[in-house]
């Protein structure tokens, strides 16, 4: 009997240093075992510690910046190569009887198919973070092509003597519940103290040297039976870059003669207005490009300009998402749960070829709605107005931001870019989505200020642009008021 000590089955060898590096060299390979192990083990820790350090933000980063991508799949690579090269290490280095032994003919099949699955134990972890990682670059450049994006600045209004004003508390009865009106000339902000020592300067954070940063949040009805794209949703997002403090504006879409910037091209073909109703600019900018030159994406400037010129806010960027990438994204977190304050019975036709009705159907109370049952519930027409589907569709907005947890999002982001490679645009450059990035990990929902322009207080017609601008600077600087001339409804999300 042979009683000298054997080393390891070099398959067994191969396959436990595929799991971990190091791990198949132990009993036969000692230091190499303690090196390759122990640098395995301080390369993760370190990664991990990295990783604590700097929050789930830092994931998301990287999902957003090209730099980040390619250094990842580099990064995979080498890793790669270094798990490969120790595998078969110490299979080379293991106990060779055991290699003869398994390569008699009776044998070989087997010895091919055990190799088969450690070089598959081996790779797979890093081709998918290589697949991730060039499907994100894809969506990247597809998505995100602007290269000269346009700040939409308004220019001042004719001078008038007429003032604006909003009508006393309780003359405006659609809020659910409003609370006591504060008069629009007091602050609601505590008085300032008096204070002998001025506070150190601190360095104010800004977007592109602006104190706010501006987006347009468009939901258009483009679907499979539609001509051209109407954006019937329309709400301006105003973030104070260094605060993170957001207030939201709901826009009507049936405004008419909203103008553009003085000294612009469209403002030279409409000096009046758009004659047409406001969701309609987008696709004017589709059709009349010279209308909106020196940028890649008219329509989205066409928007951004009407807005910027209406609110008084320089809009920077917008962002376009069709019905159908609603119901995916509402659908991809499991749905929202959302107070509704209505009886709605209404039935929606289809928005996908040969796809079922939108059946909505709901009482006043709590509800848990799917993507199609949203979709019908932010574009019910039945018994109610387009005043009262601009509240829906903000609350549904507010639902999906509040109710998203953060590490939800990071699982999901991968389902995520599909949606948004598919039924989103935009104007946003590439290179400042980890600048947006940022903004968001300051941006606190539960603190917005939520903006409805909606009668009695703002009339159907022709765009009221003096009386909007007017509400947006009241609403920016803290002088709202609780009637429903300014401040929308609180959206119930939960019980």
């Amino acid at each position: 009997m042979d009683l000298r000590r054997r080393g390891p089955d070099p398959l067994v060898a191969a396959a436990l240093s595929a799991i971990w590096p190091g791990l198949g060299h132990f009993g036969h390979r000692t230091r190499r075992a303690l090196l390759f192990a122990n640098g395995t083990l301080m390369a993760y820790v370190f990664a991990l510690g990295y990783v604590v350090a700097t929050g789930t933000r830092t994931l998301l980063l990287w999902t957003v910046n090209v730099s980040a991508l390619r250094i990842l799949m580099v990064g995979s690579l080498v890793v790669l190569a270094f798990r490969s090269a120790v595998a078969v290490d110490a299979f080379r280095t293991a106990d060779r009887r055991y290699w003869r032994w398994r390569h008699k003919p009776r044998r070989r099949v087997g010895t091919a198919v055990t190799l088969t699955l450690v070089a598959a134990l081996i790779a797979a972890p890093h081709v998918v973070v290589i697949r991730l990682a060039s499907v994100q670059l894809a969506l990247l450049s597809d998505v995100f092509v602007a290269t000269n994006t346009l700040t939409a600045a308004p220019t001042p209004l004719p001078t008038t003597s007429t003032t604006t004003s909003l009508p006393p508390a309780g003359e405006a009865g659609e809020a659910d519940s409003p609370g006591p009106t504060v008069p629009l000339t007091q602050a609601t902000t505590p008085a300032p103290t008096t204070s002998t020592t001025a506070p150190a300067a601190q360095p104010q954070l800004t977007w592109d040297g602006a104190e706010r940063l501006t987006i347009a949040l468009l939901g258009s009805d483009a679907g499979f039976d539609r001509v051209g794209v109407r954006t019937d949703t329309i709400i301006v997002v105003s973030i104070d870059v260094a605060t993170g403090d957001a207030a939201a504006f709901s826009v009507p879409r049936n405004w008419r003669h909203v103008t553009f910037p003085d000294g612009t091209a469209a403002a030279e073909l409409w000096p009046d207005g758009y004659p047409e109703i406001v969701n309609e600019i987008y696709g004017l900018g589709l059709r009349h490009p010279e209308a909106f030159p020196q940028v890649d994406d008219p329509a989205g400037h066409a928007i951004k300009s009407a807005l910027a010129q209406l609110t008084g806010l320089p809009i920077q960027y917008y962002v376009l998402l069709d019905m159908v990438g609603f119901v995916k994204v509402i659908d991809l977190f499991g749905g929202i749960d959302l107070y509704v304050s209505e009886t709605i019975d209404e039935r929606i036709k289809p928005i996908v070829a040969d796809g079922p009705p939108v059946l909505i159907t709901t009482e006043p109370g709590y509800h848990h709605f799917d993507g199609l049952t949203a979709l019908g519930y932010v574009r019910a027409r039945t018994g109610t107005t387009d005043w009262h589907r601009m509240t829906r569709q903000r609350c549904v907005v507010e639902a999906l931001l509040d109710q998203v947890p953060r590490m939800e999002l990071v699982y999901r982001y991968a389902d995520l870019t599909d949606i948004i490679a598919s039924h989103v645009s935009t104007d946003i450059p590439i290179d400042r989505l980890s600048d947006l990035m940022g903004i968001a990990d300051r941006l606190d929902t539960s603190r917005m200020v939520t903006v409805n322009f909606i009668p009695p207080e703002f009339q159907p017609g022709d765009a009221p642009i003096a009386q909007v601008r007017a509400a947006v600077s009241q609403a920016l600087e803290g002088r709202t008021n609780t009637s429903n001339a300014l401040l929308a409804d609180s959206c119930r999300t939960s019980q």
